[in-house]
């Protein structure tokens, strides 16, 4: 009877709340229920996967869908989580309600959430950056929010690109593309000059091409397996016809939406054509 009595302990509804905010089903564990934790443990993860693989999280629309998703799944987990605790006031402990249990769900949870955040790019197709400059103004601001299409690397002039910097490749530039490889591209009159024509998709606006540089540069052969890309205010954008041309295998993807930023009206723009 003794013995008995030392396996039977209540579940604590503030564990299971703290838990849960921890990852949802951690709290359904401990509560006593193991099946229904694994099935909320699987949407938190499996949501992840499954919205990235679908490229929903490169658009914007696809990520405020995904935050709600969270903010609901969580949200259910906590109150479940507690109600279930509450309910089990003489729980007999399962050999899962072990402290080294909870450690090893504990660790499954950092393995699964630092692999699928840190490998977004490679693993779900998709990026997420904030924008700290003003060298793409105005289709970009600073502290804009941006989503970033890693899996669709098919480029083109006008195509809005995050790539490594070649002069620092820890460094992220986001700037236009707006030659390719064997392309002619010059500048003149302010006006992009692309194969000897005038190039409408990377036109930008006089009072962003005042300075002389961003008004005349000499015509340049962009190399195979290269890419040519201009800041959109180019009077403030250190880019190519600076540094030269750069590897396509250094960008890392195609900017695709705003998906949060501090004007209303930029909400939900899109950026690649």
């Amino acid at each position: 009877m003794i013995e008995g009595k030392q396996n039977v302990k209540k579940r604590s509804p503030i564990w299971a709340l703290m838990l849960s905010i921890l990852s949802p089903g951690f709290g359904h564990v401990y509560a006593g229920n193991l099946k229904k934790g694994l099935w909320l443990f699987f949407l938190q993860f499996g949501g992840l996967f499954v919205f990235g693989k679908l490229g929903w999280l490169s658009t914007a629309y696809g990520i405020w869908f995904f935050i709600a998703f969270l903010l609901c799944l969580y949200l259910y987990a906590m109150l479940s989580a507690v109600r279930l605790a509450l309910a089990n006031k003489t729980y007999e402990l399962k050999p899962y309600n072990r402290w080294y249990c909870y450690l090893i769900i504990l660790a499954l949870i950092l393995f699964l959430g630092q692999t699928l955040i840190s490998s977004r790019g490679a693993l779900l197709g998709f990026e997420l950056y904030q924008v700290p400059s003003r060298s793409m103004m105005p289709t970009l601001q600073p502290g804009d929010y941006i989503a970033v299409d890693t899996k669709d690397l098919s480029l083109n002039v006008g195509d809005v690109v995050v790539f490594r910097y070649p002069n620092n490749r820890q460094t992220l530039f986001t700037q236009r593309v707006v030659a390719l490889g064997n392309d002619r591209v010059a500048i003149e009159n302010g006006q992009v000059i692309l194969n000897g024509k005038p190039e409408l998709i990377a036109s930008v606006d006089e009072r962003f091409r005042r300075n002389e540089v961003s008004m005349s540069m000499s015509e340049t052969v962009v190399p195979e397996g290269q890419v040519f890309v201009l800041g959109d205010w180019r009077d403030n954008s250190n880019d190519s016809r600076y540094w030269g041309a750069f590897s396509e295998s250094d960008i890392i993807g195609k900017v695709t939406y705003i998906w949060l930023s501090k004007e209303f009206s930029r909400l939900g723009n899109k950026i690649n054509l």
